[in-house]
């Protein structure tokens, strides 16, 4: 936390950070600033700063909290310019917390790569927040009386559709998160950012939601490279599971609708007189067969395992399937991850020749493996759920979507603290 560099405010930024995470106890600023002017109340935080950083820290304290005035002034002029280092060290210290509790870590239990165990599987989500002005225009005009009012508006809000089609207005935010399996109140948030839900030339500064995750994983990787898997959304496409998929994890999302089955290969194998055309249909490898009455039917064929084979650059994932035939069962391997083959650009159309990871998916959906994956993601909801309720009427106090990713963090300090309380870490 940058220091204050004010006289008239205490000078430790230690209270600031306090008096952010306190919002999401508090509900707002202005009632964090009134709690803290109490003596019953920020004498706890004086002795809890003494206690925990020393004597000199405690008595730099002045004997009340910071004002209304003084959080507002810090906000604007220390946090927001140093939003990017307290979200990246942030996040570095959230994943060293999970890492400590025994999550995101290699375990000695023998487990399938479509089975990992639950402290070892991401689940992620965005959510819009809303802002604390519904206005999205400057100024309206009574109709009856002609009367001109002016409304501050969010720079950054704007209007996204969520799944079912319902219009929210507001600020786009994703989050990442882990937890240990069946031990209530056990979530660490790994990590926040502030996504574009806006056109790329309204909203420049901000990645698209695909493109933020991946980015997001790969640096928890970096420090944790005992997760093993991905559960999200289907705002996640093949494009985006690729890369994520290269780096050794299992990637599941529902499986989009609306997409056609595409032709793999004719299957041959020497010594068998017969041939099997294999396509890719509902996310799976299927054989394509021609009914008596004229029509096609892609016959789902089972997968016995998804094979995992480290490369220079990149893990490659298999499918070994079985195909039932007259002559002999064949047990070919296909590929469900993106090939060399499938980045070349077709000349005709002048696009990727064939974009495997978004018609194969390494655990089939409707599977009771992906049925279990589809049910870790639901924890995020949990997570956008709980930090709406902690705020009046559901809407982020604070504007700008760096403001409001600051509150965010705050409230993810609150939870992973309560996480820490009980649980605490064994040395």
């Amino acid at each position: 936390m940058p220091g204050p560099g004010r006289s008239s405010s205490p000078p430790s930024p230690v209270a600031y950070l306090i008096f952010l995470c306190s919002i999401t106890v508090f509900g707002s600023a202005r009632a964090t600033a009134a709690h803290f002017q109490e003596e019953d109340w920020w004498n706890r935080v004086r002795s809890a700063i003494r206690t925990r950083l020393g004597d000199e820290a405690g008595d730099a304290l002045k004997p009340t909290g910071p004002t209304r005035s003084n959080w507002n002034h810090y906000l604007r002029r220390h946090l927001k310019p140093a939003h990017d280092a307290i979200r990246d060290i942030s996040s570095n210290l959230w994943v060293e917390q999970a890492l400590a509790q025994g999550m995101l870590s290699e375990t000695g239990k023998r487990t399938s790569r479509v089975r990992p165990e639950r402290q070892q599987v991401l689940h992620g989500d965005a959510t819009v927040a809303k802002p604390p002005s519904g206005r999205s225009e400057d100024q309206t005009v009574d109709e009856r009386t002609g009367e001109i009012r002016n409304h501050r508006v969010d720079e950054d809000a704007g209007i996204y559709v969520e799944g079912g089609g319902k219009q929210v207005y507001g600020n786009k935010f994703l989050s990442t998160a882990v937890r240990l399996a069946a031990t209530p109140h056990s979530r660490v948030i790994l990590a926040l950012e502030s996504i574009r839900h806006k056109s790329q030339e309204e909203d420049p500064e901000r990645e698209s939601e695909g493109i933020a995750l991946v980015a997001m994983v790969k640096r928890i990787l970096k420090r944790a490279r005992g997760a093993k898997a991905v559960t999200y959304d289907a705002a996640l496409r093949g494009k985006h599971r690729a890369p994520l998929i290269a780096e050794g994890l299992v990637v599941f999302t529902p499986q989009h609708e609306g997409l056609t089955p595409q032709s793999l290969l004719r299957y041959r194998e020497k010594g068998c007189p017969c041939s099997h055309d294999l396509y890719d249909a509902e996310g799976r490898v299927c054989e394509r067969r021609i009914t008596n009455d004229g029509k096609t039917h892609y016959t789902p064929l089972p997968v016995e395992e998804l094979e995992c084979r480290e490369g220079k650059g990149s893990t490659r994932f298999y499918h070994r399937i079985t195909i039932a035939c007259p002559a002999k069962t064949h047990t070919p391997r296909i590929r469900v991850d993106e090939t060399d083959e499938d980045r070349q650009i077709d000349p005709k159309t002048k696009k990727q020749r064939f974009n495997r990871t978004e018609h194969l998916r390494q655990v089939p959906p409707g599977t009771p493996a992906a049925r279990r994956l589809k049910g870790f993601r639901q924890d995020s909801e949990s997570i956008h759920s709980r930090f709406d309720q902690a705020y009046p009427h559901g809407r982020v106090p604070a504007y700008g979507a760096r403001g409001a990713l600051l509150i965010y963090i705050g409230y993810a300090w609150v939870n992973n603290s309560l996480t820490r309380a009980l649980h605490p870490i064994r040395s």
